[in-house]
């Protein structure tokens, strides 16, 4: 039976990743959301270099408290405790239909500082934000800072802000660490997903993309034992996908609200891309924080999937109630 949300509006309080490395360098060549994926430099402003950062930070965490709260107001009138966790994460995602696309937003600054957004995303962090938004609908207390933490569980090695080896950088580490903690169930294995017989060195290999591995030796280094580690983990629990022609046979066994990652070609990497399962009386579709510009839904995620190059299939993720 599936646990529901808890009311919540009378305790509204006042009070986002892979893809920040390997950025999806868009065409939008046929308008229908095919992307070509090439590595490139995400070094964006230092906004942390800025004499009024500080006061800068302040406006931002406000707007983003009472960008929160008109979320919290849209949302209560959905009736959520009626739906299932899956429909509560559609229902979340839908809220941000048309919000832009951006790179590099984790990369702000010198150092490794927790960032949320409910306005801007790229892709990974869509999915961080609707998941931690969703888990935070089910908390006793359902404030902005429970998000705040939730974000922060989410994002990093056992839930942990220490530095920027601490972040869940390969999307594939990113479902391990969450599964070990019951956050999210990797379903790709028992719906019949094969090995992906690679080895994840893309971020050392290439190491001058990343202003913070260009840098910093120290850093490099982590990622270096991050990588070796995660080789390890590879021997016994080998990576799986299932290959885009046959995502069109499972649609009956996927849910709306499941995490799905675009696996790829490219040596050294995982995933290109992610967004999460979004249902219709009709479609299987695919709703993400789109390279072409925006959050957007993709009317079938076969299709979608087989238009990004070098993509060879998904991994599929089901989000826990908490």
């Amino acid at each position: 039976m599936p646990q529901t949300i808890k009311p919540f509006l009378l305790i509204i309080l006042v009070g986002l990743s892979f893809s920040d490395y390997f950025i999806p360098n868009v065409k939008n060549i046929d308008q229908k959301d095919q992307i070509l994926v090439t590595a490139k430099n995400t070094q964006i402003e230092d906004k942390a270099s800025s004499p009024n950062s500080s006061q800068n930070s302040s406006i931002e965490s406000s707007a983003e408290k009472l960008e929160y709260q008109r979320l919290m107001q849209v949302l209560s009138d959905h009736q959520l405790s009626k739906l299932s966790f899956s429909e509560v994460i559609q229902t979340v995602s839908a809220q941000f239909i048309g919000t832009s696309y951006r790179e590099g937003l984790l990369d702000q600054g010198e150092s490794e500082k927790l960032f949320v957004s409910l306005t801007e995303f790229d892709c990974v962090l869509f999915v961080e934000t609707v998941l931690a938004f969703s888990r935070n609908l089910l908390a006793v207390n359902p404030s902005y800072e429970n998000f705040v933490q939730n974000i922060q569980e989410v994002r990093y090695a056992d839930g942990k802000l220490d530095g920027y080896c601490s972040r869940l950088h390969y999307f594939s580490e990113w479902i391990r660490d969450n599964q070990k903690r019951g956050i999210v169930s990797d379903r790709t294995e028992e719906l019949g997903g094969i090995p992906l017989n690679k080895t994840l060195n893309f971020m050392s290999s290439h190491w001058q993309k990343y202003p913070r591995l260009k840098n910093s030796e120290a850093n490099y280094q982590c990622i270096l034992a991050m990588e070796k580690r995660m080789e390890l983990e590879m021997r016994s629990q080998p990576l799986r996908y299932i290959p885009s022609r046959k995502i069109h046979s499972i649609y009956p066994s996927l849910k709306t609200g499941d995490i799905i990652a675009v696996v790829t070609d490219l040596k050294g990497l995982d995933t290109t891309h992610t967004g999460l399962v979004y249902l219709t009386a009709k479609d299987t579709g695919f709703i993400h924080a789109s390279p072409s510009g925006k959050v957007k839904i993709a009317p079938d995620l076969q299709r979608y999937v087989e238009r990004v190059d070098h993509a060879i299939g998904i991994m599929v993720v089901r989000p826990i109630n908490p």
